[in-house]
């Protein structure tokens, strides 16, 4: 429903070796970077390490050109900026400066292509964890940690506890990313032995248990063509 894809499509796709496109990838990752580097990187912090205001183009020194171009020589530092300014990381200031106003950068477009990308990324990173911790053959296991509300959370409580959460996580999130900012600084050019590795955290709220029997979700055989409309609904 979500993609367009008839039955005999999805089908095909997966029997078939080779005929599934993979989609390139998107911007996002090049967007994280470029934001990290703002905030991190010496030639592109002021005092007290905030941000310097960069014009876009530069006939020498910093800008926020030569700033993409040090992530990924290769991207459109106007696309960048577009995206930037669009999602709200990064403002005006005055006519010709910019400057960084977050560290993060959210995907606020639904079905959006990073959004698609970030959703398939983070299950396959999870289950890859989940497997390789369930393996008796890995004696050291993964980081994976959880908490949780003993016998549930008042509703009124909830928002209170998810804002507690964010501002906690995202303090240690920052401690970490400021720990790996010197190893992805590197000016090593060989990346055959590097991995990609992260911490992930994310906040759960289970949905009230559905109670109904499956049976009720099947018509009586009496009543065939309430069975039908039911069947066309679900699918």
């Amino acid at each position: 429903m979500l993609t367009g894809l008839t039955r005999q499509q999805v089908d095909y796709y997966l029997d078939t070796d080779g005929a599934l496109p993979h989609p390139r990838p998107t911007l996002a990752n090049v967007l994280v970077e470029v934001l990290q580097k703002w905030h991190t990187d010496a030639q592109y912090v002021g005092p007290y390490g905030i941000p310097l205001e960069l014009e876009f183009e530069a006939s020498s020194g910093r800008s926020f050109r030569s700033l993409v171009a040090m992530v990924d020589p290769r991207v459109s530092a106007g696309i960048v900026l577009e995206e930037l300014l669009r999602v709200g990381s990064v403002t005006y200031s005055g006519e010709k400066h910019f400057r960084a106003v977050s560290r993060y950068f959210m995907m606020p477009v639904p079905m959006s292509p990073q959004q698609l990308e970030y959703f398939g990324n983070t299950l396959t990173r999870l289950a890859k964890t989940l497997e390789y911790n369930m393996d008796p053959k890995n004696p050291q296991k993964r980081l994976e940690r959880f908490v949780v509300a003993d016998r549930g959370l008042p509703i009124d409580v909830l928002p209170k506890f998810e804002r507690y959460a964010r501002e906690r996580t995202s303090e240690f999130l920052l401690d970490l990313d400021n720990w790996l900012t010197p190893h992805s600084l590197s000016e090593e050019t060989d990346f055959s032995d590097r991995v990609g590795a992260g911490v992930n955290v994310f906040l759960y709220v289970d949905s009230p248990q559905d109670e109904k029997p499956l049976a009720s979700l099947a018509a009586p055989s009496d009543e065939p063509s309430a069975g039908l409309q039911k069947i066309v609904k679900f699918q």
